[in-house]
């Protein structure tokens, strides 16, 4: 982080691509930028690209969203100029089975660009928030178009509130929500931090190709801020509870029971649960 990064002024004025681009340098992701000044959804527009060739490493930017949603279909709060939601077409060399890593990738990788800009500790509430001091900061969205032995693409969708001020937040989040410009007490230049999170995602995806999971899966764990912790597990047809011990080498979260039985958690939402 450094003085440039942020903002004197006003923090509502559109995104430059032109100095988005100034010292871009990621292999993979980038090669072609995709800007809107309004979506229905970032996710949407790309897989729309996706499903017509479009190559791996596209962006799409959207300064609003109509329909901008995270997880379970909750709607992602998306006004426009103040904060990133970017759409990435992926088309990993990975099994399907493998496809949720991706995720878990971009997780790392959000939580170390995070961690470069504000003076606080950053978490990972599994499997693709972002949370500062227990409010959000940022989520992930993934979609796959998958066949049972290949993967086509991947949709990595990311929303971050970076000039976000509490007081324009709708009531019923800002108890649970939070921005960059919150927590450092001033704008941050938006073209610095997309520049900084397309590196640092071009340098986890790489890893993800070519060594596995393995090593970024510790990087994963040492942001888990609910490692330990009792908590319950809202599935469709059930609620788990019990304590939080981490994933599995598939990102799996793992979930232990008063009798210390181990249970796998693939989808679901996670809530702590106060002792």
């Amino acid at each position: 982080m450094s003085p440039s990064d942020f903002l004197n002024d006003s923090a509502d004025r559109t995104l430059s691509l032109d100095e988005l681009r100034q010292g871009l340098a990621a292999r993979r992701l980038g090669g072609k930028f995709h800007y809107f000044t309004e979506l229905d959804s970032s996710n949407i527009y790309a897989r729309q690209l996706a499903e017509n060739g479009a190559c791996e490493g596209e962006i799409v930017i959207a300064e609003a969203q109509t329909q901008g949603r995270g997880r379970l279909g909750r709607r992602w709060q998306s006004p426009p100029f103040a904060n990133l939601y970017i759409s990435l077409i992926l088309r990993p060399k990975l099994a399907p089975v493998h496809a949720p890593q991706i995720t878990l990738m971009a997780a790392v990788a959000l939580a170390e660009t995070v961690a470069s800009f504000i003076p606080q500790s950053a978490t990972i509430k599994w499997p693709n928030d972002i949370l500062v001091d227990g409010k959000k900061l940022a989520g992930i969205l993934t979609e796959a178009s998958c066949d049972p032995d290949r993967v086509h693409y991947v949709i990595l969708g990311i929303g971050v509130n970076l000039n976000y001020r509490l007081g324009a937040m709708p009531l019923e989040i800002r108890e649970r929500a939070t921005s960059v410009a919150e927590l450092t007490g001033k704008p941050v230049r938006r073209e610095s931090f997309l520049r900084r999170l397309i590196h640092d995602l071009d340098r986890c995806y790489g890893e993800l190709e070519e060594t596995g999971f393995a090593l970024l899966a510790r990087r994963w764990e040492a942001y888990f801020g609910l490692r330990g912790k009792q908590v319950r597990v809202e599935l469709l047809d059930q609620i788990v509870t019990g304590r939080a011990i981490g994933i599995d080498q598939d990102g799996a979260l793992l979930i232990e029971d008063h009798q210390g039985m181990r249970q796998r958690v693939i989808a679901g939402d996670v809530i702590p649960v106060e002792n």
